[in-house]
């Protein structure tokens, strides 16, 4: 994760003064990545850094650890892409590095489509690997938010797909603080329970 970090400080000190910087810390009661538990801790904590330049061009690295003594259990991402607009639809273009425990890598293209409240997202890895979501998310009730997704993986070579369902519940609270509570389900892994809190910082 080191070397994602000192990246992304290499491009804070060369880009337009006019140049966005936010950053991210949260804590859970565990990591889920598209319905599949990654940390047998039963607290995991994550932080990341953003940057949204001119463009549409946005980049940022993201990592969590299940243990301070013990980093194999812990993942680092470092992501990058341009966004714009036709009409109405806000379209992506992104690649994401996964650098997880036991010096296992991988990378992941993606293409984004959002339209108000509904997102349908796709990606493949190296080995033609692929997955595909649709997500909404709601405001109601003042600070109040619900999002819904369904996703699906294919794996390269297989015929069968394997879905993952979530729904999450959200409370945006002073200081940039949100507060989640979600249920996700995986055809292979079950239910799972979600628990977290999350703080944004602007630079």
């Amino acid at each position: 994760m080191s070397k994602y970090l000192l990246l992304i400080v290499a491009v804070i000190f060369t880009v337009p003064s006019y140049a966005e910087f936010t950053s991210n810390f949260g804590v859970a009661n565990k990591y889920m990545f598209r319905g599949v538990k990654q940390s047998d801790q039963d607290i995991v904590v994550s932080g990341g850094v953003d940057y949204s330049g001119p463009w549409g061009i946005y980049a940022g690295a993201w990592g969590y650890t299940g243990s301070i003594e013990d980093f194999d259990t812990s993942e680092a991402n470092a992501y990058g892409g341009f966004a714009f607009s036709v009409w109405d639809i806000a379209i992506g273009l992104g690649a994401i590095r996964y650098e997880r425990a036991q010096q296992t890598t991988q990378t992941e293209y993606n293409i984004n489509l959002a339209w108000d409240a509904y997102r349908l997202s796709s990606y493949q890895d190296e080995d033609s690997n692929q997955y595909h979501e649709v997500s909404a998310s709601y405001d109601f009730w003042g600070q109040n938010g619900l999002s819904f997704l369904v996703g699906m993986t294919q794996l390269d070579g297989q015929s069968d797909e394997t879905f993952n369902y979530g729904i999450s519940w959200i409370l945006a609270m002073p200081g940039d603080v949100d507060f989640e509570v979600g249920v996700t389900r995986h055809d292979d892994e079950g239910n799972a329970f979600i628990l977290g809190m999350n703080q944004k910082f602007s630079w």
